[in-house]
Order: C-alpha cells, then sequence, then structure tokens
C-alpha cells in the first residue's frame, strides 16, 4: 500500500471537511429574507423579523419562481445588506440567493423555456448590463451591453439589441452614440450570431419577435453620411423583417 497516498488523502478530506464546517458556521450566522404570505421579512441572525414593505415580489418561469432584489443602497430598511437577488420557489420555500452587485437597479430577470438559464437586465439608462447565469448552479456563463429586452428563441439562444463593444462613439442628436446591432447569442456555443449589423451609417433596434412565424421585426435608423449622426432632423427609419437565424447543432 501506498502509504503517502493515503495520508495524502486523508489531509485532502480532513482541510475540505474543515472548510465545510466553517462556511456551515458563517451561513448560520447571516441574516436570510423570507417570503410569507407573499410579503417579505428581513429575519437578522439575532432579533426580531422586519417586514419590508416596499419590495415587489416578481414573478417567473410560468410563475414557478419568485424572486426579489435587496440593495442597502436604495432601502433604509435593507441597511447593511450585501446586494443580493433572492429566489424561491411558488410555495414561498427558499431556493437560493445570488450576490449581484446591480441588484438595485435591476429591471427584469427572463428565464429560458427550460428554467436552466437567466438573463439579468439590470440598468438606468438608455444602455444597461445583461449577464447570462445558469439558474441552478448560479454560475455567471457572458455579459453585454443592450439595448433591449432579451427575448428567448427556445432554451438556447435568445436575441436582443447589443451595443457594439469597442466601437468609437458617433456623434448624436440623440442620448445614444454608439452602434446598435440585433444579434442572437447561442448559450450552447457561446457565440454571437449577427443578425442585422451597425455600420458607420446604420443602427438596428429589436422591436419584436413573432415565433410563430418565424421572425424578428427590427427598426433601421440610418444616415447619409456619419456626419449626419449629429443632426436628427437627418434621421431616416424604416421597419424590416427579417427570418430568425436556425440554431446551431
Amino acid at each position: 500500500m501506498d502509504f503517502t497516498n493515503k495520508f495524502s488523502w486523508i489531509a485532502i478530506f480532513s482541510a475540505l471537511s474543515f472548510l465545510f464546517c466553517l462556511a456551515s458556521v458563517s451561513s448560520a450566522g447571516e441574516e436570510e429574507y423570507i417570503i410569507e404570505k407573499k410579503a417579505v421579512y428581513r429575519v437578522p441572525p439575532e432579533g426580531k423579523r422586519q417586514k419590508i414593505k416596499d419590495v415587489e415580489i416578481k414573478k417567473a418561469a410560468k410563475g414557478a419562481i419568485l424572486w426579489f432584489a435587496v440593495d442597502p443602497d436604495i432601502n433604509e430598511a435593507m441597511a447593511g445588506s450585501e446586494s443580493r437577488i433572492y429566489f424561491f420557489d411558488a410555495q414561498e420555500k427558499p431556493l437560493y440567493f445570488l450576490s449581484f452587485e446591480y441588484a438595485g437597479i435591476l429591471r427584469d430577470i427572463f428565464f429560458s423555456p427550460d428554467g436552466k438559464q437567466m438573463a439579468l437586465d439590470a440598468g438606468t439608462g438608455v444602455v444597461g448590463d445583461l449577464t447570462l447565469y445558469d439558474f441552478e448552479g448560479s454560475e455567471r456563463k457572458a455579459s453585454f451591453r443592450g439595448l433591449s429586452a432579451p427575448v428567448w428563441l427556445d432554451s438556447q439562444r435568445f436575441v436582443f439589441t447589443m451595443d457594439e463593444p469597442d466601437a468609437e462613439a458617433r456623434l448624436s442628436a440623440t442620448d445614444y452614440a454608439g452602434w446598435a446591432s440585433v444579434v442572437v447569442y447561442d448559450t450552447a456555443t457561446g457565440k454571437i450570431v449577427p443578425v442585422m449589423k451597425a455600420t458607420e451609417t446604420k443602427n438596428y433596434m429589436l422591436d419584436s419577435v413573432d415565433l410563430a412565424k418565424g421572425k424578428l421585426q427590427v427598426t433601421e435608423t440610418s444616415v447619409k453620411s456619419k456626419e449626419d449622426w449629429a443632426d436628427g432632423d437627418k434621421y431616416r427609419g424604416k421597419k424590416i423583417s427579417v427570418a430568425i437565424p436556425p440554431a446551431t447543432r
């Protein structure tokens, strides 16, 4: 018998057990947020629980998941709490919480049809932060800058208006000076599939999705020369119907 390997495994197991005990002790001392009869309560490690009256409980994934965001910067009743999103099942049983620094400006959560993935849309301006997570493992998978809410085409792909990264800012007569493209993100391959890509003289915005017809409705905004972006009177808009690109297998 290789006693060196044997005692190495014992040492590793002991270290992992110690870390697990530490994690259990630290989590036991943390405050909790719970839902009870459609109301949110803060439960400190020691002390009386407190009802949080101005937190909206959201429903997602066909009502199977409930969630709400906690941010001490926007709610005095949450002072001292960490920025998180709490998830519950339809019977108000806690599932887990996700640490999320943008919880205070979270606009919505968009679940994939199978409920295994979620896209979090956060922001206060024209362009927001779109972050993709695995729901069950809460693993962060991808992030983008977006100008529209994501729409899931199936459990693998979603479409949205993307602010092109690293694009040089334009002159602009509006609040938006970037390059806007309509793209599909494939979560299985990790690839962005361009549908309508911005150019020096054109921007594209997703309007709606018709899954039954396999079509995307897109607005194209264009100018004759890139200098014309500074003059809103020179903008031209038109509606375009585009086929949804096929999924990669």
